[in-house]
């Protein structure tokens, strides 16, 4: 395989490495949760729905203390220990992230189907925005991207590891792999940006804003793997190259330094 084909190889799958860990991190079961709270949030605008339902929400939990308490007047359906909502007291924004945590669990954790219209039906158009956001942050979604994440793990180790065997560093083209996924990361973020201040829905918005905090994430995670791969590239190049260069020199003395360091013994 020539050399510049191993390059382009070894810098593309390391671009689609960086690719995956930034979808396995949003689709995490931390930041998954958290982006489809917000989406079901926009679709009933939980900040005005919050202050407004919190006196129902609380006469009921009051009334039921040890019991959970089932909410059905939001896009998802969800069920609550009414410790809960007596916890938040009168503070609406409490109220709402309490809220907007147990959609996000659930949408995550069952999919799209929980979602409900305001007639209560389920069913989202193929064409549908938040169809295709939730589908592409749930908990199933993240398990392709651990399966995507060790498939390109694979693949960039075998391809550096044919660099190693011949004695050349694969650090160049890592670096330009990581430079890939840096411009990329950038464009989608910046296109985000624009393409959301064009909407007035809020849920388009929210559905943008999410694309754009995962283009942010894959940029972050680039800059980092390119900063590290950029010093070891120094480091590699000032400290071990010179030590690498196969020049026998720098490892033996020369003979006549050799006998005037261990004169022959005289007799």
């Amino acid at each position: 395989m020539s050399n510049p084909l191993t390059s382009l190889l070894v810098a593309a799958t390391m671009a689609l490495l960086l690719f995956s860990f930034a979808g396995y991190q949003v689709t995490g079961e931390t930041a998954g949760p958290r982006l489809l709270g917000r989406l079901a949030s926009s679709l009933v605008e939980l900040d005005r729905w919050a202050p407004a339902h919190r006196d129902d929400l609380q006469l009921v939990a009051r009334d039921r203390p040890d019991e959970s308490m089932l909410i059905d007047d939001l896009p998802v359906d969800v069920l609550l220990p009414s410790v809960d909502i007596l916890a938040v007291g009168e503070n609406d924004r409490a109220l709402s992230e309490v809220l907007r945590d147990a959609m996000g669990r659930r949408l995550y954790a069952e999919g799209r189907g929980v979602l409900q219209d305001d007639e209560g039906a389920t069913h989202l158009g193929v064409t549908d925005p938040v169809r295709w956001a939730v589908s592409m942050l749930s908990a199933d979604m993240h398990g392709i991207w651990r399966l995507a994440l060790i498939a390109t793990g694979v693949m960039t180790v075998l391809f550096t590891a044919s660099f190693v065997v011949s004695k050349r560093s694969p650090l160049v083209p890592m670096a330009a792999g990581a430079g890939i996924a840096v411009v990329v990361s950038f464009f989608g973020w910046l296109m985000a940006g624009v393409i959301g201040s064009m909407f007035e829905s809020t849920v388009d918005k929210e559905i943008v804003e999410i694309l754009r905090d995962g283009a942010w994430l894959g940029l972050r995670d680039s800059l980092a793997a390119g900063a590290v791969l950029l010093a070891l590239i120094y480091l590699y190049r000032s400290l071990l190259a010179p030590r690498l260069d196969g020049n026998d020199d720098y490892y033996w003395p020369e003979v006549s330094e050799a006998q005037d360091v261990y004169p022959s013994d005289p007799a």
